[in-house]
């Protein structure tokens, strides 16, 4: 054996054959791994650490696979390397109800949370305070605006009313919507605008109603809502007004949106600014239950936000926004959650949905999550409900494939809770474990579930049959084919009543705050939960804060 030959035996010695496969190759397998299956396959040898570690891969990487995640549009600042093990360190935490921080930060009357920032009021009359916290980016430092201060500068006279009602409605780059209601002489309701950061006040407006009210913006233009207009039948209907924040100027005319259906937000109806547009979401069709439509579709429509303009606006067609059979089961609808969102992984805005259903005639009910890629025709339209062409009709077999014919879904769940993470395949819930026996008033603890896809088998193929055993539905039996069983897993461990884990101990007292107790509403998004307890008897509530994402931090 010559020098050369005994150096190479040296070299690979003890190495597997992909160990010793070149830079390029490693490359193009990668290319169709999951994120998450990257980061495992960098923690089996020193050999693959490059995985994530080296820049210049890891943003090939993270902008193949994850390209609008934060992580990824923060990584030209903080590294693409460190973007990469931050995004999969923030879903696995997800998936496994293991939060990196938890605090209590701050107590409050009323509280918003929404895109990382937690706005929240606190009431010492006749001193009124809004607070502003950054807690996605760490911030050490509250923006606090004086409510009375607020209030008579933006709303002329008004410096005289000292009985009034204040509430956040909405907060999103770096923009707070509030409504400041009072009654002297007459009741008045104002839509107030403003930037606490750069002390702008917008122009106010003046509302006619504010039922059931809603704001959506982003740094360019602002939307707002109310359940009001008359729309001749006996049932109300949206209306929206734009505000273009730049040129501080409310657009002139309102939009009715004679089509949208659904009243309840977050259950029946949605609404969400997403890059340009404005997009609105419904899971009926009807005013009036009909009895022979036994077809369910959504009705999804968009306008651009600097253009709100009912004949340039987009709808989903009816044979795109198919949703469900009745003859599948009897929804219970106090369960149901519906949302839009924008996928990490593609960038496609997708609707979720969470019904809980007694599928296939069984007796007991489970929770089910769906999600449908939202897709509008090429052209626009007149916002009307799209007229169906005799070549769109939807058969029954055809509705049913709709759920059947499932190509490796990467976010169909069926979980029994209604908190649904989309970028992390998992549903997240906060519980109360109280136990009676033991004299607990409250035990809050996470509870998470996530599903994997399963492996493909060499030579195995997704459109075979597969057997259905007695008393599954279609669904089940495709779910139970492509993915491994649910792992369920709560946080944190139960605390023993003699146990001595000072830390699970201050853990849970954090969770639930001695002597702020009860009264639980909660928010969050794909990387945090922020949830209120207590306050009965016009008491403060505690505001607790728990974070997945690894680079979270309280200061102080």
């Amino acid at each position: 054996m010559t020098a050369s030959q005994r150096a190479e035996h040296t070299v690979y010695k003890g190495k597997s054959q992909l160990q010793r496969l070149p830079y390029e190759i490693i490359g193009l397998i990668v290319q169709n791994l999951d994120l998450e299956d990257v980061f495992e396959l960098s923690l089996c040898s020193r050999d693959f650490q490059y995985l994530i570690r080296d820049e210049r891969f890891c943003r090939a990487v993270i902008t193949a696979k994850a390209p609008y995640a934060l992580e990824a549009r923060e990584a030209e600042r903080t590294g693409f390397a460190r973007a990469i093990r931050r995004l999969v360190k923030r879903r696995s935490a997800v998936s496994q109800a293991y939060p990196y921080l938890v605090g209590i930060v701050g107590l409050a009357d009323s509280y918003v949370y929404h895109g990382g920032v937690l706005c929240y009021i606190v009431e010492a009359r006749p001193k009124r305070w809004l607070r502003i916290l950054d807690l996605r980016n760490s911030a050490n430092i509250e923006l606090v605006v004086d409510i009375p201060t607020l209030v008579t500068e933006a709303v002329l006279g008004t410096r005289k009313s000292t009985k009034y009602k204040f509430r956040v409605l909405h907060h999103a780059a770096g923009i707070t919507t509030c409504l400041f209601s009072f009654a002297l002489p007459n009741t008045e309701n104002w839509l107030l605008v403003f930037k606490a950061g750069e002390q702008t006040i917008f122009e106010p407006l003046r509302l006619d109603s504010t039922a059931r009210i809603f704001v959506r913006n982003n740094a360019e233009y602002l939307y707002f809502g109310t359940h009001s207009d008359d729309g001749g039948d006996g049932y109300r209907r949206w209306v929206l007004r734009g505000f273009a924040i730049k040129e501080n100027l409310w657009f002139p005319k309102k939009m009715q949106l004679s089509n949208l259906v659904g009243y309840d937000i977050g259950s029946t109806a949605c609404f969400e600014v997403i890059d340009d547009h404005f997009y609105g979401l419904s899971n009926q069709t009807a005013f009036e239950i009909e009895e022979i439509d036994w077809t369910s579709y959504y009705y999804c429509f968009r306008f651009r936000l600097d253009d709100p303009d009912v004949r340039k606006t987009q709808v989903m067609k009816r044979q795109d926004s198919w949703r469900r059979h009745h003859s599948e089961g009897p929804i219970d609808d106090r369960w149901s959650l519906l949302k839009l969102e924008k996928d990490e992984d593609s960038g496609k805005v997708k609707i979720v949905e969470c019904r809980k259903e007694w599928l296939a005639g069984k007796s007991g009910s489970r929770r089910t999550y769906y999600t449908k890629e939202v897709v509008f025709p090429a052209t626009s339209n007149d916002g009307d409900w799209p007229v169906m062409n005799s070549n769109e009709e939807i058969s029954d077999d055809q509705a049913a494939n709709v759920i059947e014919s499932l190509n490796r879904p990467k976010s169909v769940t069926m979980e029994e809770r209604s908190a649904h993470n989309t970028s992390s395949n998992a549903f997240v819930d906060l519980i109360d474990n109280a136990s009676t026996e033991k004299g607990e008033s409250q035990c809050l603890r996470l509870r998470a579930g996530s599903r994997r896809l399963k492996p493909l088998l060499l030579g195995a193929s997704n459109d075979l049959p597969v057997p259905k055993l007695h008393g599954q539905s279609r669904l089940e039996v495709e779910m139970d084919r492509l993915y491994h069983p649910n792992q369920i897993r709560t946080w944190p461990p139960k605390l023993e009543p003699l146990g001595h884990d000072l830390v699970l101990k201050g853990i849970h007292n954090i969770l639930n705050p001695p002597g702020y107790q009860g009264n639980i509403t909660a928010a969050g998004d794909e990387r945090s939960v922020v949830y209120s307890t207590g306050g009965s008897s016009g008491e403060l509530k505690a505001l607790v804060y728990l974070s997945f994402d690894p680079s979270a931090k309280l200061h102080g």
